[in-house]
């Protein structure tokens, strides 16, 4: 039998931007049905599980969690939810992934064609249930930033990042190329 995952980092994905002058609106309540939860700490798989989430925190999970009036149910008593999981070598805002591509082809566009074809990159990374990455550099210094501000800002829908900002190398290292492209200039430091 195929296990399906949800991962409920992306349940709590997209909450309103207020402007100033308005009014907070009232905490996001969300009580989440699931069918089995993986409990990591404990090493074991838990049965009919309610998870209560007030705004972006976890407030109670257990088979007794009572829902609140009001609350929003999400129904995912077929399904199994875990933890969202941790990629510590990512490159997501390096553009398209293909295999074998060459990395001089990242010269050949703008910083801006690249960050825009990373946003698939982000989506299928969060999708595929990791919730938090580490991004370990870019070719196109400062994509890895762009990217993950606009995912920190709702633009698009990512994990959590942790950026390098370009790659840090030796001289003729991997990445030894970033900043070579004409519309970004970088410092090198000669030792």
């Amino acid at each position: 039998m195929k296990l399906r995952c949800f991962v409920l980092a992306t349940m709590i994905a997209g909450f309103a931007v207020r402007t100033p002058g308005q009014q907070a609106a009232p905490e996001l309540v969300t009580a989440i049905k699931a069918g089995h939860v993986v409990d990591v700490e404990n090493g074991r798989v838990l049965e009919k599980q309610v998870i209560l989430l007030r705004g972006k925190k976890i407030a109670a999970i257990g088979s007794d969690v009572k829902i609140p009036a009001g609350a929003k149910v999400v129904d995912l008593s077929t399904k199994t939810v875990l933890p969202g999981l941790i990629d510590c070598h990512t490159h997501l805002a390096d553009g398209a992934q293909k295999e074998n591509a060459d990395p001089t082809s990242q010269l050949k566009k703008t910083a801006s064609q690249v960050v825009l074809e990373s946003v698939v990159n982000a989506r299928v990374t969060l999708e595929s249930g990791f919730t938090t990455v580490r991004d370990a550099g870019v070719y196109r210094a400062l994509n890895d930033v762009a990217l993950r501000d606009a995912i920190n800002k709702g633009y698009i829908v990512g994990p959590r990042m942790f950026v390098a900002g370009a790659y840090i190398t030796i001289t003729g290292g991997a990445g030894a190329m970033t900043g070579y492209a004409p519309d970004i200039k970088l410092a090198t430091l000669r030792t």
